[in-house]
Formats: structure tokens, C-alpha cells, sequence
């Protein structure tokens, strides 16, 4: 076991005027970006880290999370980020995230699984976890389920086309992750409600977009929760769904 791994890494953030919107509150998109920040600096040391599945020729890409709410951080506040994994559930890589305030009180409780796939091909790749120095955590769960593909929601949709640009790409040079979630918010005819209160989002990662793509970033009221699909416009593929419950 590499001692130098922590089975749980605990990591802070500070929420930036930049990072909020207009009423103070931490972005959804943000807060996603600090959890998959603190799941790569824990994979950092270890083979399964950026630098050491590029030189195989390989990558993570997040495949399923769902985050769940209590309570929303505000511009100023500092979170704490705990994170861990949870070892493999078939092809997929598990780990599991719980947000703190700087008080100890608990405001997000997440999710999620991943892929390592094949950079040129993009081909899923086994995880073998059997011969790794990295400290799973296999029955500790923040959220205890298995994140399943979501069902597609037959309803009217409305939403909008964009153009994929230098800021959406990250360093595999796709779409990041945090970038859907963003668009979906925007897709919102009525923007997000003044007065309700985020319960919890779930999303599924389908395919990848690369700069110069057209997409249409749609939302549907699904009854008890919202949803949202991103299709690449000049070969219909979807690239990603989503719900949102207020």
C-alpha cells in the first residue's frame, strides 16, 4: 500500500465572486468542478493518475454522478471536500464525495462512477484494481446505490444551440464535464427559480464533443423533476442526459 495516498483526502476551496450567481449562491457547475478537482489531485501519486494513464495511452472520463443537496454555499464561504474510492463495480471505477462547510456541517453528498478509455480509439478499458497501491474504501458510501443509465424523458422540449469553443474544451481536448452541467442551467427557459431550493442532480455522460461541434442543449419539465439531453446536431448523437430536482 503507497503510505503516501490518504484513504480519504480532504481538500478546501474558497467560493470566488465569479463562481456564484446573482443571488450569491455557488453554481451547481462549480461545485462539480471542485469534486472532480479533488478526485484528481487523490489519483495524483498514484497509476492511476493523469500522467501515468496518458503515458499508457489512456484517460478517465466520468461516466454517472449524482449529487444530492442540503444546503447550498455562498459567495466567500469555504468548503471542504472529502473524497474516496470505492473500488470497481463491472467496467466501472467508483468513488464517492461529501461536502463540508468550514464549521464541519455536511452540504453535498455525491456519487459517482467512471471509465478509463483508449485516447485514440476511445475504446473502455479494464480497471484492474487487484494489483493497485490505491486505498479503497469499499464499504464506506456516501450515497449507497448504483448509479444506472437515466431514462429518457418523453416530453416537450425547448433549449438552445451552441457552437463548442475554447473554454468548453479541457486537457483530454473535449467538452469537460462541468461544461454540460453549465449549458443545462442556461437551457432553462425561465432561468433557475429565485425561490426553490436544489435538491439534487443526476447525470450521465454518453459521448464526447469536440471544439467546432454543434449541439442542442434541451430541457423538459418531467413532472417531479426537470429534464435535460445534449445532442450533437450533425450526426444526432446524444451526448449526455440529465434530471435536476427542485
Amino acid at each position: 500500500m503507497n503510505s503516501s495516498i490518504p484513504p480519504v483526502l480532504h481538500r478546501t476551496y474558497r467560493l470566488h465572486s465569479y463562481e456564484v450567481d446573482h443571488k450569491g449562491r455557488a453554481r451547481p457547475d462549480i461545485l462539480l468542478s471542485f469534486m472532480l478537482d479533488s478526485a484528481w489531485a487523490h489519483a495524483n501519486n498514484s497509476r492511476f493518475s493523469y500522467g501515468a494513464l496518458r503515458q499508457e495511452g489512456q484517460l478517465w472520463v466520468l461516466s454517472r454522478f449524482l449529487a444530492q443537496f442540503k444546503k447550498i454555499p455562498f459567495w466567500d464561504d469555504e468548503v471542504v471536500i472529502e473524497t474516496w474510492g470505492k473500488g470497481t463495480d463491472r467496467l466501472f471505477g467508483l468513488r464517492d464525495f461529501a461536502v463540508y462547510s468550514d464549521s464541519g456541517e455536511k452540504l453535498v453528498s455525491a456519487t459517482s462512477a467512471w471509465l478509463v478509455i483508449d485516447r485514440k480509439t476511445s475504446r473502455i478499458q479494464r480497471i484492474d484494481l487487484l494489483h493497485s497501491d490505491f486505498p479503497v474504501q469499499q464499504n464506506k458510501h456516501e450515497i449507497d446505490v448504483r448509479l444506472e443509465k437515466i431514462d429518457s424523458a418523453e416530453t416537450e422540449r425547448t433549449g438552445f444551440e451552441h457552437v463548442v469553443r475554447y473554454s468548453d474544451i479541457d486537457v483530454n481536448n473535449h467538452v469537460s464535464s462541468t461544461q454540460y452541467l453549465k449549458w443545462m442551467f442556461d437551457s432553462l427557459p425561465k432561468g433557475v427559480p429565485e425561490d426553490e431550493k436544489l435538491r439534487s442532480f443526476e447525470i450521465n455522460f454518453l459521448a464526447e464533443a469536440q471544439a467546432g461541434d454543434k449541439v442542442f442543449v434541451a430541457s423538459a419539465d418531467a413532472g417531479d423533476y426537470q429534464y435535460f439531453e445534449v445532442i450533437r446536431e450533425n450526426d444526432n448523437v446524444e451526448l449526455c442526459r440529465a434530471k435536476l430536482k427542485w
